[in-house]
């Protein structure tokens, strides 16, 4: 169950990251209303946020198993 969730989070998290550079490659050049920046924005600081706790969580994991 554990490599289940595991797989899982890191699938989300690639899927979104490939959405995130889709997005930017496709408005790089275009005109956008300050609404639009705005979400984006939050987009990848939750992205950012995410990977956060990937990185955390990869790095901690071994600690805490270590400590039991």
């Amino acid at each position: 169950m554990q490599d289940f969730l595991t797989i899982g989070f890191l699938a989300i998290l690639i899927g979104l990251s490939l959405l995130a550079l889709r997005m930017w490659y496709t408005r790089r050049g275009a005109s956008v209303s300050d609404a639009e920046r705005r979400v984006f924005g939050r987009f990848i600081l939750g992205l950012s946020i995410f990977w956060g706790v990937a990185i955390a969580a990869y790095f901690l994991g071994p600690l805490f198993s270590a400590l039991r």
